[in-house]
Formats: structure tokens, C-alpha cells, sequence
């Protein structure tokens, strides 16, 4: 696979590299982004619109997790394309370890912080009432399932970096399908408790998803293996001084929906949030 893919780097036409390549992957960010979404249109048509509006004044704090996804995964997938480049496979053997022990680490605060937070957050945009208390259990059940979503939209990047477009947008793709069967079924299943089915939702699909990736990197990847979970001093220097330009993009839109969301409440009361 790793030779064949070279081969066509070196003889197919830019063009048709550009669309082979970019494709699937913009697929996939597409999809990423249907989790929250396609909460919030469910709980609108089930529970009501104050849970539809919870779900999308809780999407920004979400977007700490992609932002730490993005960071991990985007230079993870840096330094695997550049070994794979200078045939280094010392390099390529450590890079699964390094992202899982820093997936951990940053889960691991950002459950905890979240959790403590959400409300905080959500006082902050100026949520109040009925959207707020939904916004608050929304949340707190979505940030339990932080390690898993983070392990599989970094590591999904890892899989893009090898150079398995297709293979790395069926995986998302296959989650976001999971979430959007689960959804109605959780939501109107749990009565009184169908905020949190929605959020079960979600994060039963990123569980799945985190395991089908785990096997492939455990067992089936020819080219990139887990080899023990430890902090590569000189692999995560490189990830990061790539990743954090692209988390950036995250925590900015973290910063401008928070604001669109404060100026809502502000000037247009609940309904024009």
C-alpha cells in the first residue's frame, strides 16, 4: 500500500491527486460536523425547541476536543508523512504511542474541565432557564466521551497521512451514521431523560468508532502500529509546533460562536437564540 501510493504521488497528474486526496477528507470534516447537528434537529423534533437551542449554544464548548483532535492529528500526520518520505520507520513505530499518550492526558483534563465548566460556559454566552439546565446535561454527558472522539479524529488524520483517504472518511462516515439511528431511538426511549439519549448518542458512535480505529492501528495498518504509549520528546516538538496553527481555527470559532450566541441572548431573549 505504502509503495502504491508512492507510485502514484510520483506519476499521476496534480489534478487528479488534488481531487483523489482532498475529497474525502473535506468529506469527513463535513461529517465531523453532523454530530452535533443532527443532535440538535432531533431534539428539536422530540423534546422541543428549547433542547434544540441548548444543543447548539453547547456546540462551541465541543469544539475543544476538535481543537485538541486537530492539534494531535494534523502534526501527527505531518511527521508520519515525512518519515514515511525519508523511509525513518524508527519514527513511523513511535508516532501512535505519542498521540495516544497525549490524547489521554488532554481527554483527561478537558472531561474534568468541561464538566465544571459547562455551566459556567453557558452563563458566560448568557443562557438561562430551561436551555441552560439542558445545555448543562447535554454537555456533561458529552465531555465522558472526550477520550474516545479525540483518539479517533486524531488518529483518523494519522490514516490520511498514510494515505487512506477512503478508508478514513467510511470510518467517519459509518459513526455519523450510527449517531443519527441512535439519536431518535435514545431521545424518545429515555422520556424525561432524552437530552442525555442524545448525547449517549453521540458518544456510542465515537466508542465505535475509536475501536474499529484502534484495530486497524493494533492490527491491520501495514505501514503505522501502536508500539507502547509514552511522550517522544522530539516527535511531540514536531507535532506541535505543525498542530497548533491548525487548532487555531478551532479555538476561534469557539470564540466567535460564544459571541454570536452572547449578542443573541443579549438583544433577542431566547427565541432568537
Amino acid at each position: 500500500m505504502k509503495q502504491e501510493m508512492k507510485e502514484q504521488l510520483l506519476t499521476k497528474r496534480p489534478i487528479d491527486l488534488l481531487f483523489q486526496l482532498s475529497v474525502p477528507a473535506v468529506i469527513g470534516m463535513i461529517v465531523i460536523g453532523l454530530y452535533p447537528l443532527m443532535d440538535g434537529i432531533f431534539a428539536g423534533k422530540i423534546i422541543g425547541q428549547t433542547a434544540m437551542t441548548a444543543c447548539g449554544v453547547a456546540m462551541p464548548l465541543t469544539f475543544f476536543n476538535s481543537g485538541i483532535s486537530t492539534l494531535l492529528g494534523v502534526g501527527s500526520a505531518s511527521v508520519l508523512s515525512r518519515a514515511i518520505g525519508k523511509g525513518d520507520q524508527k519514527t513511523v513505530d513511535k508516532i501512535m504511542g505519542n498521540l495516544i499518550f497525549w490524547v489521554i492526558l488532554f481527554s483527561a483534563i478537558i472531561t474534568v474541565g468541561g464538566i465544571i465548566l459547562a455551566p459556567h460556559f453557558l452563563d458566560m454566552v448568557g443562557a438561562t432557564g430551561e436551555i441552560k439546565a439542558y445545555g448543562i446535561r447535554y454537555l456533561r454527558v458529552i465531555f465522558i466521551g472526550s477520550l474516545f472522539v479525540n483518539f479517533t479524529q486524531s488518529a483518523n488524520m494519522v490514516m490520511r497521512g498514510e494515505g487512506l483517504m477512503k478508508k478514513a472518511m467510511l470510518i467517519m462516515g459509518t459513526g455519523a451514521l450510527i449517531n443519527i439511528i441512535l439519536d431518535p431511538i435514545l431521545m424518545v426511549s429515555m422520556g424525561d431523560y432524552g437530552i442525555e439519549g442524545a448525547a449517549i448518542a453521540t458518544i456510542t458512535a465515537q466508542i465505535i468508532q475509536a475501536l474499529v480505529t484502534l484495530y486497524y492501528f493494533k492490527v491491520k495498518s501495514q505501514t503505522v502500529r501502536i508500539k507502547g504509549i509514552r511522550n517522544e520528546q522530539a516527535i511531540s516538538k514536531e507535532v506541535f509546533g505543525v498542530g497548533v496553527s491548525a487548532m487555531m481555527m478551532q479555538v476561534l470559532t469557539i470564540i466567535q460562536q460564544s459571541l454570536l450566541y452572547s449578542q443573541a441572548f443579549k438583544y433577542g431573549g431566547d427565541q432568537a437564540a
